[in-house]
């Protein structure tokens, strides 16, 4: 059965804007877990704007369900994951002048850091992902590195301006999917997600975690966060019955 997850970034960088404490991701991802998500996932980019190290550890420390803790490739946040042990780590380019500008990364260009670091980060039973582009050259790619992992950006779906660029769009995912799968890999997905694509990843072979953040948070805001995570997961379930 697929889940859905959700990406707590935009509750700290409307904290950071508004400077109101009371929008705590740590408290939000607890009331998302008890209204029915099965995992939450923060982006650490060390910046004052975004998610913090108190965060990251309060949440773990708390959760109930899957823990995803996204971070660039560097070994100041690899040692950062393996203080807090979260339940997967997932590389991801973000930096800290720009923390909501989160892009998937180039695997050619980091394979042998990557090859460095995700040892000790699998040694410690923590699952290891990768944010990517559904294009070939990215597969190829991916197939030498050792992943527990694929975290597929669908940006280009969620964005695509009509149907025949959704139907392109979305067989590229398909096709990463399947690729992926064949591979002994996980894969999750991420990008914009809102709930009219829902239906249409949860029918992706392979594809086990979709996971929502800007969209989901904006229908929360207008109908309640137990309602939101509940529509959420009637359209996934029903995706997967048909």
């Amino acid at each position: 059965m697929k889940s859905i997850s959700l990406l707590l970034d935009d509750i700290a960088f409307i904290r950071s804007g508004l400077n109101d404490d009371q929008f705590d991701p740590v408290r939000f991802g607890i009331q998302a877990e008890t209204a029915g998500v099965n995992g939450l996932a923060c982006t650490y980019a060390g910046s004052p704007k975004g998610i913090s190290e108190r965060d990251l550890k309060l949440l773990n420390e708390v959760k109930q369900t899957f823990f995803n803790m996204r971070i660039p490739v560097n070994s100041e946040s690899t040692r950062l994951a393996l203080s807090i042990m979260p339940d997967m780590v997932t590389f991801v380019d973000v930096k800290p002048s720009d923390p909501r500008k989160i892009i998937p990364l180039n695997p050619n260009q980091i394979q042998s850091e990557i090859e460095h670091i995700v040892p000790d980060l699998q040694a410690n039973n923590i699952s290891v992902s990768i944010l990517i582009t559904p294009d070939i050259d990215t597969l190829k790619a991916i197939s030498k590195l050792p992943m527990d992992y694929v975290e597929i950006d669908v940006s280009e779906y969620t964005s695509a301006a009509d149907v025949n660029e959704e139907i392109v769009a979305l067989d590229k995912v398909k096709s990463a999917s399947l690729a992926v799968g064949k591979w002994g890999m996980g894969i999750n997905c991420i990008g914009n997600i809102g709930y009219y694509h829902i239906p249409a990843l949860a029918h992706i072979p392979n594809l086990e975690d979709i996971i929502l953040g800007t969209r989901f948070m904006q229908r929360a805001l207008l109908v309640g966060l137990d309602k939101a995570v509940t529509e959420a997961i009637q359209l996934m379930r029903f995706r997967e019955i048909d």
